[in-house]
């Protein structure tokens, strides 16, 4: 395989590990409880025989099948678990068996299992994995082998069975995964390493992510592709180390905020560090607004802020949004732009008078220029005379142009005699001038030929 190929299938396999453990981890958490109570012999008895009594889930609660035998414990079988029609008990079950599983059942568990799967069995599967990888890591990615080649399944499963080995023996997993030749496999399963190794030590699930990127990066650099090839090639990578880093950032969040923002602000600058500061800030935001606003505020003149600045500011707009465009406006200018923008529509939204008084102290700036422009498209329904007037305030020339343009597309829209007469004197060209009236008698002609008036 050429070194392109062999590129466009590492960055295909990053983007692939990102999806297949984005919808594992948010399958198993919706489908746990129910799937305890489908595909056991294709029965249910919820649905079939109604409610069991009192009396009979009293007894099961207790460890006891409705045949006497004892559920408890060492005592589940697989079978039992399969046939058990009851949800709850179902879940207590699989509980106990999985709990209770050493490395020498956990082969004729994974049979049972595997022998009964269905889609809606996907999420114990993983579970099971994950716990079998954490017994004999080796011999769990061998029975994943075994089953189905159908790539989102069997990745979902690699995943679980690697996160559970890499929690225990990390070792072991990177060299198994070091050993392996696919490109593509490696990229799924690297995955569960960062999953495994985050649960039990962030600091080395940021060790290994960081090695892999220079791996990935190094690769890049000499593999002699064209630019074009090359960006895409970089949004995928991109695309992966952010699911790896907001693994990370989890981790590291649960072990409390002032672990997390140190975590994030160690890491060296780039894709990663943008990753980091945009979970952690988002989460900040979340539980304390004013501080994550503090401490993001002290890296805002830095690129890898962008979008940090922007969930603090979307933080602050949720009940607030004239302080989050304060704040916003004594950010350095870098980062300002897009989370100005937003800020200020949900401000016009909920306050034009006092956001356009804003507009008025402020000095003529690029942000000055992004928050006029955001005041004027929202404004534009409701008074497009107002909204061109604040459109022509805007010094940038670009800006300015496509701001007026949009208004006076909405202004010829809600009372055409009106725009046609401000257009000569709306400062956009000829041509413009021209295409908003032909776009307006179209839309004019349209209307007329529907309700049954001029033929074409």
């Amino acid at each position: 395989m050429n070194k392109s190929l062999t590129l466009h299938a590492i960055w295909l396999a990053l983007a692939a590990a990102a999806f297949l453990f984005g919808r594992s981890s948010v399958s198993s958490g919706e489908a746990s409880d129910r799937d305890a109570s489908k595909n056991r012999s294709g029965k249910s008895s919820a649905t079939r025989t109604g409610n069991y009594s009192t009396a009979q889930r009293a007894d099961k609660a207790s460890g006891r099948s409705s045949s006497g035998t004892n559920l408890t414990g060492s005592g589940v079988t697989v079978s039992q678990f399969l046939n058990e029609r009851d949800p709850l008990i179902a879940n207590k079950l699989f509980a106990d068996l999985i709990l209770s599983m050493d490395a020498s059942s956990a082969r004729s568990i994974f049979d049972g299992l595997r022998k009964n799967r269905s889609d809606s069995s996907d999420a114990q599967m993983s579970l099971f994995l994950r716990a079998w990888g954490q017994l004999d890591g080796a011999t769990a990615m061998k029975a994943v082998e075994e089953l189905d080649r159908d790539p989102r399944r069997q990745g979902q499963a690699g995943i679980a069975a690697m996160t559970g080995w890499a929690s225990t023996d990390p070792e072991g997993a990177k060299a198994h995964l070091k050993g392996l030749d696919n490109d593509l496999v490696k990229g799924v399963l690297a995955q569960g390493i960062v999953n495994g190794l985050a649960s039990s030590d962030p600091e080395a699930a940021t060790a290994f992510v960081l090695e892999l990127d220079q791996s990935q990066r190094d690769a890049l650099a000499n593999s002699g592709t064209e630019n074009a090839q090359r960006q895409w090639w970089e949004r995928s990578r991109a695309y992966a180390f952010d699911r790896q880093l907001d693994t990370i950032a989890s981790a590291q969040i649960q072990r409390g905020m002032s672990n997390a923002t140190a975590w994030a602000e160690q890491l060296p600058e780039g894709t990663i560090k943008a990753s980091a500061f945009d979970r952690v800030a988002d989460q900040f935001a979340r539980e304390d607004p004013a501080a994550a606003a503090a401490w993001v505020e002290s890296h805002a003149d830095k690129d890898y802020a962008e979008r940090a600045v922007r969930e603090v500011a979307e933080e602050l707009g949720r009940e607030n949004p004239e302080e989050a465009v304060r704040w916003l406006a004594d950010l350095p200018e870098a980062n300002q732009s897009r989370a100005i923008y937003q800020s200020m529509e949900r401000w016009t939204r909920e306050d034009p008078v006092s956001a356009g008084n804003f507009l008025r102290e402020m000095d003529p700036s690029a942000s000055r220029d992004t928050a006029v422009r955001s005041y004027a498209n929202e404004i534009d329904g409701s008074d497009p005379q107002m909204a061109a007037e604040w459109a022509g305030s805007i010094a940038n020339d670009e800006i300015r142009m496509e701001t007026l343009n949009g208004v006076a597309h909405s202004w010829i829209r809600k009372d055409p005699e009106e725009a046609r007469a401000w257009l000569p004197n709306s400062g956009l060209s000829a041509e413009q001038q021209g295409r908003i009236i032909r776009d307006a008698d179209r839309r004019q002609q349209f209307r007329n030929r529907s309700q049954g008036g001029d033929s074409p």
